[in-house]
């Protein structure tokens, strides 16, 4: 442990000016405290304005865009795993939001499909998160965002590729 601090005290970080071995100037660490204190601000407005946690949201939004899916399919399109789906579902469920059918070739397979009621709430969601943008950016022009944009497609893409 010590030879490996040892060999990377030399080298540059993220930032010249900051040491390297600092949690503050690991690029992966940044991202996820960021991440973390935005994903804050918009589980507290999807708890405060519209009584949804973030794997409802989620799951509704993922149904919205594809209509109807199993929680099986649900997985890999809202990063949450299958309890978490089937907990959020029936919540959704209980709520009036989706409808649960079985699936006619796996009977074990439940197709969760949004009612009219739950299409609504996904787009003023949608619409609502879309507010956060503006102060969660401020102080970046149009240029910076656009460009920010790219580099979060890049870092993501490589972050897929990575082992």
């Amino acid at each position: 442990m010590r030879k490996k601090r040892d060999e990377t005290a030399g080298q540059g970080g993220l930032f010249a000016a900051e040491p390297a071995a600092t949690t503050g100037n690991s690029l992966p660490l940044r991202l996820i405290a960021v991440a973390r204190q935005v994903e804050r601000v918009v589980v507290r407005r999807l708890r405060t304005v519209h009584d949804l946690s973030l794997a409802e949201w989620l799951v509704l939004q993922a149904l919205d865009q594809n209509s109807a899916a199993s929680v099986r399919d649900l997985g890999p399109m809202t990063g949450l795993d299958a309890v978490a789906i089937s907990r959020a579902a029936a919540r959704l469920a209980d709520r009036k939001l989706v409808r649960k059918t079985g699936n006619r070739d796996d009977r074990r397979l439940i197709v969760l499909t949004p009612n009219k009621a739950g299409r609504q709430l996904a787009e003023s969601v949608a619409r609502d998160l879309q507010q956060l943008d503006a102060p969660l950016l401020k102080g970046l022009g149009v240029q910076d965002r656009i460009r920010f944009g790219q580099m979060l497609g890049v870092i993501a893409a490589s972050a897929a590729q990575s082992p």
